[in-house]
């Protein structure tokens, strides 16, 4: 019957229970407490008190006796001051004694009391008066005597009495303590009990209501990130029974878009495949006529077949240019049919960074005088700086970079090219002062056929696979390459190679040799 009642209404009925049990504690408690305030009550308004008070007038006493040993001793009137003083404040201290004064013990007490102060203070009054008649008087030695045997019999008295009156209330106060004691072990016995059966059923409710559903959920959830969409065999009419018809649902419609999706992925891979596969082949069928088409046209803009005039060569030298741009085009779309095929073979051997970056700059400088731009290289440590790479590799990622930074420059500007050491690392970086990239596209820029927005506007050609190409070549020799930039301001792009010296017998992770 239970089961059949809402998660809610079963957590409700578990808190309602303890609510009583707590109230019922609190009402023990309360009661406690007050046989514990009735018990005390009377030792905070008498015996308290009047052990306090028994105390005071003890040390009034004895500093109004210290007072009259300094008065003999000195002739200090202040002394004499403060002796009559503390006695006047022994004598209230002793009345108010008497005052609460509730038994015929209390009352005997009182009278012995006075009796033994009437006497020090007699004692002590008698020696001032008669050190002040005649200091030099040989009885003054004797009342000093008389004084001291007063006062040691009236310490001893109050010291007793005090002692007593402590113990007393000591073992009135332990035994209501013990009494107090007794009742609450009986009720926490009672309490124990109750509290060790609610304990079971709470753990019997927890374990069968939350815990096991809870546990059978995790390990379906578990399944499903190994992709077995079992479904929970979970059956109640409470929430966690409608979790699992909900999650039951979640696991059929999963696996219907999963299906969906391998199907998808499936035919999506065919089709990359087969698109790859015909870039490779149309790449190759059209490098082979193009490189003729290259050769005819380079000769006709020669002279070889004949002169040519102004406005021919003109027209030629474009067809020449633009002949060029489709063999490069043709030539990276090769190069990413490699990558994805893991055809792009590496052949290492060490060679100095410097001037292969003195190179491609070399090979650059045609399209730096044409767009008007200053490529400013340096290195350090002056030297050597060397490294283990397939070169055309390299070289093809270095020239690609240092091409990206002329093409994007601003009129007249400035491209800046270093490399160095940074530990068992070459550390190099190209710099433009140029267009910059658009935030927003910055997440795009080592992907194939990217271009950025703004470079769309101002420069039409280019096949956006050269920073691409940039990417995979510097990681396949074990290094990286990142960037920053801004736009309107300028792009850095860095990489990082290792050197030679440093690792002699590294290789960095290749496709196999076919």
């Amino acid at each position: 019957m239970f089961r059949y009642f809402k998660l809610t209404q079963k957590i409700f009925f578990i808190f309602v229970l303890m609510i009583v049990l707590v109230m019922n504690s609190w009402a023990f408690t309360f009661t406690t407490v007050l046989d514990f305030q009735d018990s005390f009550t009377t030792v905070q308004q008498y015996s308290f008190p009047s052990v306090v008070l028994t105390s005071e007038l003890k040390d009034d006493v004895h500093i109004a006796l210290l007072a009259v040993y300094n008065y003999l001793a000195t002739g200090e009137t202040a002394s004499k001051t403060i002796y009559q003083e503390k006695f006047t404040e022994a004598i209230r201290a002793e009345y108010a004694l008497f005052q609460l004064s509730q038994t015929s013990t209390d009352f005997e007490f009182t009278q012995q009391f006075n009796e033994k102060l009437l006497a020090v203070y007699t004692q002590a009054d008698e020696l001032v008066t008669q050190y002040e008649q005649d200091p030099t008087d040989p009885g003054v030695r004797d009342k000093l005597a008389t004084l001291n045997t007063a006062r040691d019999d009236f310490i001893t008295f109050t010291e007793t009495e005090i002692t007593n009156q402590i113990s007393s209330q000591i073992d009135q106060a332990n035994a209501t303590i013990s009494s107090t004691v007794q009742t609450i072990q009986l009720y926490l016995v009672g309490v124990s009990a109750l509290v060790l059966l609610i304990i079971v059923f709470v753990a019997a409710f927890i374990s069968t209501n939350i815990s096991k559903p809870i546990r059978t959920l995790t390990q379906a959830a578990q399944e499903f990130g190994k992709g077995k969409f079992h479904k929970v065999q979970i059956y109640r009419n409470d929430e966690l029974g409608l979790f699992a018809k909900t999650f039951n649902t979640m696991a059929a419609n999963i696996q219907a878009s999963q299906t969906a999706l391998e199907e998808e992925l499936t035919k999506t891979k065919e089709l990359d495949r087969q698109k790859s596969e015909f870039l490779s082949i149309a790449a190759h069928q059209l490098r082979t006529p193009m490189a003729g088409i290259r050769w005819v046209s380079q000769m006709l803009f020669d002279g070889d077949m004949g002169d040519l005039n102004k406005e021919q060569k003109h027209h030629l030298g474009n067809a020449l240019e633009n002949i060029n741009r489709m063999i490069n085009l043709i030539n990276d779309l090769l190069d990413v049919t490699k990558i994805e095929e893991q055809k792009f073979n590496y052949k290492l051997e060490v060679i100095d960074l410097v001037a292969l970056v003195k190179e491609q700059i070399k090979q650059l400088a045609n399209l730096t005088k044409e767009l008007k731009i200053t490529v400013q290289f340096s290195y350090e440590p002056v030297g050597e700086i060397s490294a283990e790479v397939d070169v055309e590799k390299i070289s093809l990622a270095i020239n690609n970079l240092i091409d990206n930074a002329i093409k994007y420059s601003k009129p007249n500007g400035v491209v800046e090219v270093n490399i160095s050491k940074h530990g068992n690392m070459v550390h190099g970086y190209v710099k433009d002062h140029g267009v910059g990239i658009p935030t927003k596209s910055q997440t795009e820029v080592f992907t194939k056929f990217f271009r950025g927005p703004n470079i769309l506007k101002m420069v039409t050609e280019g096949s956006g696979l050269g920073l691409f190409l940039v990417k995979d070549i510097v990681t396949k020799h074990e290094g990286k390459v990142w960037f920053e930039s801004q736009e309107g301001v300028g792009t850095t792009f860095f990489f990082d190679l290792p050197i030679a010296q440093a690792k002699p017998d590294a290789r960095p992770t290749l496709p196999p040799q076919p």
